[in-house]
């Protein structure tokens, strides 16, 4: 029997463009920074050119993987498509092993007392271990 993960969604009034959030990651320092592009056809405080900024702070590891929207519904991933929303940003509390699946790019050796976050994207899947996060808004001229 599956464990139930124990979750929070981060994504509220706001999430990844559906189809190309064209997600860039950057490390600076011990930080993975993460920019992409939002979802401005479901929400109205967005236009196209909109971006998130994550900063997943004091970064120990991540994966970016290729499971995409499709795999996950077909069970691919190592959670059931029951229980998480395609499409969003979790933090998990509890419930999913800390061991990501590859790729894994490893920053630090300072493991202790890591967060662990998720996003879907249409194209592949996210995963971080990391001391926190911070989410900017970069809007494009109105």
């Amino acid at each position: 029997m599956a464990k139930v993960i124990d979750f929070i969604q981060l994504s509220n009034n706001w999430n990844a463009h559906p189809v190309s959030p064209e997600v860039n990651l950057q490390i600076v320092g011990k930080n993975l920074i993460m920019e992409i592009y939002l979802n401005h056809y479901m929400f109205d405080s967005f236009v196209k050119g909109d971006k998130a900024r994550i900063t997943f702070e004091n970064s120990y590891k991540y994966s970016l993987n290729s499971c995409n929207d499709e795999g996950y519904y077909y069970g691919q991933y190592r959670i059931n498509w029951k229980q998480l929303e395609w499409g969003e940003f979790y933090e998990i509390i509890s419930g999913l092993d800390r061991k990501l699946p590859k790729p894994i790019v490893q920053l630090s050796d300072d493991s202790d007392n890591k967060r662990h976050f998720l996003f879907f994207f249409k194209d592949e899947t996210f995963e971080c271990l990391a001391d926190n996060y911070k989410v900017e808004f970069i809007y494009v001229q109105r």
